[in-house]
């Protein structure tokens, strides 16, 4: 079992906001609808939104990544990109700032491929990528 959060929420005067997610692929790009075994209310980064810990279960062979995404003054959106495999240890870890993407720890080349494929159908929007090894 694999506790993700699901979020969306601003702040009062509505200058920052905080959006988390979380998908379920293969190696291939391929997605599945995956029903969270239970769902916890918890509580929201900012004021006003609403915010969901999921426990799901990742099926064998499929991955699940976490994006979380804050978008702060003048529009700057930045984040982080989070690999989960099927038992629920982390893969790979991504940063996002100033439309670039910086891959963080990310030894197995199939993690990087599964990363650039979920931020091309999400069409987040991204100039560079750069893989820096630990």
């Amino acid at each position: 079992m694999l506790k993700l959060r699901v979020e969306k929420s601003q702040s009062r005067s509505g200058k920052h906001a905080f959006r988390s997610f979380y998908i379920v692929m293969d190696s291939k790009c391929n997605k599945v609808e995956v029903k969270p075994k239970s769902m916890k209310v918890i509580k929201p980064l900012y004021m006003k939104g609403e915010a969901y810990e999921h426990e799901v279960l990742i099926p064998e062979g499929y991955f699940a990544i976490e994006l979380r995404f804050v978008k702060c003054l003048r529009g700057r959106v930045k984040g982080e990109i989070i690999v989960y495999d099927s038992k629920g240890g982390t893969l790979c870890r991504a940063v996002y700032r100033k439309l670039k993407i910086r891959f963080l720890g990310c030894m197995d080349k199939s993690v990087v491929n599964i990363i650039t494929c979920v931020v091309s159908q999400l069409k987040i929007p991204v100039k560079k990528y750069a893989v820096i090894r630990i």
